[in-house]
């Protein structure tokens, strides 16, 4: 639908006001059509202070199309361009993958501070930071950080978010366990990134530690996310009856056949050496993706099932799923739980599950 027969549908003689345009913003789908918006701006001088929200909306949707370029240049077209706009050219390269330039805007925003530009707040800090996050680079990260927290936004929950996330792009979790103990609010996207991050760094015990707390009622509430992310800590550090509970928290919370869940799961009991559990679950799966099967081939392989491996392998190879490279570990792969101690806790695995599909209540999480 071409930019005439757009105005057309929205009134026969349509007068050329702002909501008039930002209607037709709405409504396009091409970056052509934009263009045109964009030079009817132009014409009607909408660009500028007072409609100031009609270039927003246009830097806005041009993201939508990742202009980046086009943004960026309307962006300093406008002559007296307002906070908000700012954020949204922000946000966009943030979004749209292009850090440089997010942290570039920045500076140069900071470097007008004192000769009446404009200040920052707790959008732009987050915008910023996110965008940082995803360059990596220690030094950059670290200076954000740091005026942050001198500009007062360190306490901040959107911020803060932020903040931790960055601190563990940048290997610091140091930084991201003092973030997140200075916050006086928290949510449940907080803390699952705590717990992942926690997790990535090989923290294991602190990631089960902000578990804990979420699920004994001392954090947010928990999600399907939060239980997918502790599942890797408890399996690195070969927690079987942990996990076991975790398993069944899963089940009472009806999240039990989220497929990444069950990879976890399958990645769990093969580390803790019982493949045969790992096995079932997989099966139990209804579409399998690649990186469940690179799981389950792992596992096999992890507990000396060569043959099972190779079999899986071949079937996955034949079922036409495009493969990427997968990682087997040999027959002498490490086993630290002994046979004893495995088979008393597959005992204990079928006590708890029988259990839960009875409805009998879940026994607490142990504190050590």
């Amino acid at each position: 639908m071409s930019l005439k027969a757009i105005a057309t549908t929205v009134i026969s003689t349509p007068p050329r006001t702002r909501d008039f345009f930002l209607h037709l913003l709405n409504r396009a789908t091409t970056l052509s059509q934009l263009a045109q918006i964009h030079a009817q701006l132009i014409h009607h001088r909408l660009l500028q202070a007072p409609h100031i929200a009609a270039a927003t909306k246009l830097t806005h949707r041009l993201f939508d199309f990742r202009a980046t370029l086009r943004a960026r240049s309307l962006f300093f077209s406008v002559p007296e361009p307002d906070l908000f706009l700012f954020n949204v050219l922000l946000q966009g390269f943030s979004d749209n993958r292009e850090p440089l330039s997010a942290i570039s805007l920045f500076t140069q925003m900071r470097r007008g501070r004192g000769s009446g530009g404009l200040v920052p707040d707790y959008y732009t800090y987050a915008f910023v930071i996110s965008a940082a996050a995803s360059l990596g680079d220690e030094k950059i990260g670290l200076v954000l950080l740091g005026k942050a927290v001198v500009d007062g936004f360190g306490a901040d929950l959107f911020v803060g978010s932020a903040l931790v996330d960055l601190c563990f792009k940048i290997s610091r979790e140091e930084y991201a366990l003092k973030v997140f103990g200075r916050l006086p609010e928290r949510d449940t996207v907080l803390c699952n990134t705590m717990i992942s991050g926690l997790m990535r760094n090989s923290r294991f015990e602190d990631s089960i530690g902000v578990f804990r707390d979420m699920v004994s009622g001392n954090g947010p509430r928990f999600d399907s996310t939060t239980v997918i992310a502790v599942l890797p800590a408890v399996a690195e550090l070969q927690d079987l009856i942990l996990g076991m509970e975790i398993q069944c928290l899963a089940m009472k919370f009806g999240c039990h056949s989220h497929i990444s869940l069950l990879t976890g799961l399958i990645s769990l009991y093969s580390k803790c050496g019982d493949a045969e559990t790992a096995w079932l679950l997989f099966r139990g799966i209804g579409r399998r993706d690649l990186i469940s099967c690179n799981a389950m081939i792992s596992g096999f392989t992890l507990n000396g099932k060569t043959a099972s491996s190779v079999g899986l392998f071949r079937e996955l190879l034949s079922s036409g799923e495009k493969v990427g490279p997968l990682v087997f570990i040999t027959n002498g792969s490490i086993r630290t739980q002994s046979k004893e101690k495995i088979e008393a806790k597959s005992t204990d695995h079928m006590t708890t599950i029988v259990g839960v599909l009875f409805c009998l209540p879940i026994r607490p999480f142990r504190n050590g």
